[in-house]
């Protein structure tokens, strides 16, 4: 029985160390590949001071296309927003984005009023992006102070990883064996990190059948709104707001902001994927103002 014991103890734990250290290359292929954000902004851009960094969610990410940006202002830029994120996740990619060696003279943050106006941030939908870093401090700090479910996931995988590798298989095992064989691949983005949203017919007519305006005011009260000015202000980084367009939406923001305030820029239904999101048609008008405003700076 002894003998038994002792060979179940031997093959559990040797499993559990095969485990781990197949959790840990998928992690090591991943943080060295260009898949998500993250280790785009880490491995795949040239070191170098940069005119504007877009930060945001899917919004930032869908709304304003850097490529047109640029061709309109002569501006370097880069889109480094996530989807499924929020300013706390975009706090700790700035910083991430200054910690891989990189700088830039303004952030154009794109903001959501719910977001703002909220003060007790949790963790996001697609923070395990941050978890092939896992290991960076600042990353650790991040996942230490968020509250959020299964929080305790993000903050063991830096000592156990197949705990986050098993829990977001699907997003971090296979993208780790895809990463393998091709770590220039990309999750949906371009090499300036920008992503459209198709012009979606059915869409539009869904859009149609809303008839009432909204209004909304906006008290600017999230914590990691505050540590991302605090962070512009010690490296003198320019903190432009940015608003995206909202169908039917006027968005009234009760704060001192350099802002730029496009909530009322698009009304054509046909130029919106959903309410909150702009097609590739409504991007284009999007960039294109953003770009005349640089343009005039």
């Amino acid at each position: 029985m002894k003998r038994f014991l002792k060979k179940i103890i031997i093959y559990g734990f040797s499993s559990f160390a095969l485990l781990n250290i197949i959790a840990f290359v998928c992690l090591y292929f991943l943080a060295n590949s260009s898949f998500y954000k993250q280790q785009f902004v880490r491995n795949s851009i040239n070191k170098i001071a940069f005119d504007y960094v877009i930060l945001g969610s899917s919004t930032g990410l869908t709304t304003l296309d850097s490529k047109q940006i640029d061709s309109i202002s002569g501006l370097n830029g880069l889109n480094s927003s996530m989807d499924d994120s929020s300013l706390s996740a975009h706090y700790l990619m700035l910083q991430q984005f200054y910690n891989f060696g990189h700088q830039t003279k303004e952030v154009v943050l794109c903001v959501m009023p719910e977001d703002l106006s909220n003060l007790n941030p949790t963790i996001n939908g697609n923070d395990y992006r941050f978890l092939p870093h896992a290991n960076d401090e600042n990353v650790k700090q991040y996942f230490s102070e968020m509250d959020g479910k299964n929080k305790w996931i993000y903050q063991l995988t830096p000592y156990v990883p197949i705990i986050g590798v098993s829990y977001f298989n699907s997003e971090l095992f296979y993208p780790g064996i895809l990463t393998a064989f091709n770590p220039q691949k990309r999750n949906l983005f371009d090499d300036k990190g920008n992503y459209s949203y198709p012009a979606d017919q059915s869409a539009s007519n869904q859009l149609l059948k809303e008839t009432t305006k909204t209004l909304k005011k906006v008290v600017v009260q999230n914590p990691y709104f505050i540590k991302i000015v605090d962070f512009c202000n010690v490296n003198q980084i320019k903190l432009t707001v940015y608003q995206s367009p909202i169908y039917k939406t006027e968005i009234i923001f009760e704060a001192n902001l350099q802002l730029i305030n496009h909530a009322t820029l698009l009304n054509d239904s046909s130029l919106f994927y959903d309410k909150i999101h702009v097609n590739k048609n409504g991007r284009t008008i999007c960039s294109k103002a953003l770009g005349d405003y640089f343009s005039k700076q």
